[in-house]
């Protein structure tokens, strides 16, 4: 799963987009998931610091962050 950080504030994970409700909702999707691992994504044009609370949150979630991908244009 990858969260992606996206500019204005804006995250999202399949597919919704929410800052304020990050960590209801990993808590639902890896509720029954015997894994919890998840991957983050951050937008060329983010501040290092939304990127840091997306992980934050996922990791009060009780989710692993195994990865930080910078999102590219192709």
């Amino acid at each position: 799963i990858v969260l992606e950080v996206l500019p204005e504030g804006k995250l999202k994970i399949i597919p919704e987009a929410t800052r304020e409700g990050l960590a209801k909702r990993l808590a639902e999707i890896y509720g029954p998931r015997p894994d919890k691992i998840i991957f983050v994504k951050g937008d060329s044009t983010v501040k290092y610091q939304d990127v840091i609370y997306a992980m934050d949150m996922a990791r009060g979630a009780g989710v692993k962050v195994i990865g930080i991908t910078p999102k590219t244009t192709q």
